[in-house]
């Protein structure tokens, strides 16, 4: 029997739920287009200040125009973020049922946690997590993206952007700067193009490309990230800062180990590899900010990756997150390493010292809600007491090498 699940007050997991078992129980539709259209269409409906609610009893037309209208503005208002001409295929009571869920909700507030949170869990549902891949929280993306600190007119690229967040909060921080993102997944890359058209940025600096495809590696016309870019911009030599959570687990075929260093006589890791094409793809003095799992920090047996990143990264600070970062979907430990690339490769210098922070409180619970402050005032993390000395460092560290 399918379990019902009920939609407690600020939690957005159970509000993910309830929509896919609405959708899921009746209609017979791919869940994640009928919840992308429905969200879309609420979107649409907030954007306009509209003070009634997104679906009712006694709209003046029915459930599924309604629907369609908010679809249609919204394609005009945001080209490229659904399919051109999509309509709702759910029945007026499955709308209604779903109107139920969404009514009580804004999905422009608290700078789109709830929208995020859905999505995650929406994609996740579908493939993510077999890949060992998992939205990054915002507040993390935001304190990490304050670390890292794009300024106008620098490039910005994420190699595996997922829905978007370090490229949306990139352009928080610096609008005239230039992002670039990245990835093979469909779904997550049109959940990255609603979040940033939500977000009142462009939704055309996201491409479906495989950003392991080194041009030595290829075997085929299939162009590589690098082509992308310069298709734009031909003074393209490597990109000011790369902010990326790659994924951490996933077959990747032989042809990259051939490509790739560090897969050379050791495991094949997607996480490994990822690492290695973000430092080949930043320029020199470029700013890196990469999740990596525990393991490749911390575990004896990658000490030579760990040996080759620091010849060619100068490591300014390490950040431990906490246990609960990525739940509700895995309790994975992971770090944040940021750094700017050295010239060329060479041994560290012996003084170059290294920032170590521990995240000890991570924003979410156990079962991976949002747990925030006493005073309401955001999210209870301690992040952003580490944001102004990673800064610094990174500015000294430019400096130096």
């Amino acid at each position: 029997m399918t379990r019902r699940h009920r939609l407690s007050h600020g939690d957005w997991e159970s509000a993910a739920l309830r929509l896919d078992e609405i959708i899921c129980a009746h209609s017979g539709e791919d869940p994640f287009e009928e919840a992308l259209q429905l969200l879309v269409a609420k979107l649409m409906h907030e954007s306009g200040g509209a003070a009634s609610p997104f679906i009712s009893h006694d709209s003046d037309c029915g459930p599924a125009s309604r629907v369609n209208r908010l679809l249609r503005a919204a394609e005009e208002r945001w080209p490229g973020i659904l399919d051109r001409g999509a309509t709702t295929r759910l029945s007026a009571p499955e709308l209604l049922r779903c109107a139920s869920v969404l009514n009580g909700v804004r999905l422009l507030a608290d700078d789109l946690v709830g929208l995020d949170a859905i999505f995650e869990f929406m994609v996740s549902k579908a493939a993510k997590g077999a890949k060992g891949q998992y939205f990054t929280p915002r507040h993390v993306i935001a304190e990490v993206v304050a670390m890292v600190r794009p300024g106008a007119g620098e490039r910005v690229a994420d190699p595996a952007c997922g829905s978007g967040g370090f490229l949306r909060h990139a352009l928080r921080q610096a609008p005239r700067c230039s992002v670039w993102g990245f990835d093979q997944d469909t779904r997550a890359l049109r959940v990255a193009r609603v979040m940033l058209a939500a977000s009142g940025q462009s939704t055309a600096v996201v491409t479906r490309v495989d950003s392991l495809r080194r041009a030595q590696a290829r075997h085929s016309s299939e162009p590589v990230l690098e082509d992308f870019v310069r298709r734009q911009d031909r003074e393209f030599r490597g990109f000011d800062v790369v902010l990326t959570n790659p994924p951490f687990a996933g077959d990747v075929g032989s042809e990259y180990a051939e490509a790739y260093q560090l897969a050379r006589g050791h495991r094949v890791e997607r996480d490994v590899l990822f690492l290695e094409r973000c430092v080949e793809l930043l320029r020199p003095e470029g700013r890196l900010a990469i999740v990596l799992p525990h393991n490749k920090v911390g575990g004896e047996r990658w000490a030579y990756l760990r040996a080759w990143l620091l010849e060619r990264i100068a490591v300014v600070a390490v950040v431990g997150l906490g246990r609960n970062t990525f739940q509700p979907h895995t309790s994975q430990k992971a770090c944040v390493v940021i750094g700017c690339k050295r010239s060329q490769a060479r041994r560290p210098p012996c003084d170059e010292e290294i920032l170590f922070f521990i995240n000890e409180r991570d924003g979410k619970d156990q079962r991976g809600r949002l747990v925030y402050r006493a005073d309401g005032d955001g999210i209870d993390h301690d992040l952003a007491e580490a944001t102004p000395l990673v800064r610094r460092r990174l500015q000294l560290a430019q400096g130096r090498i």
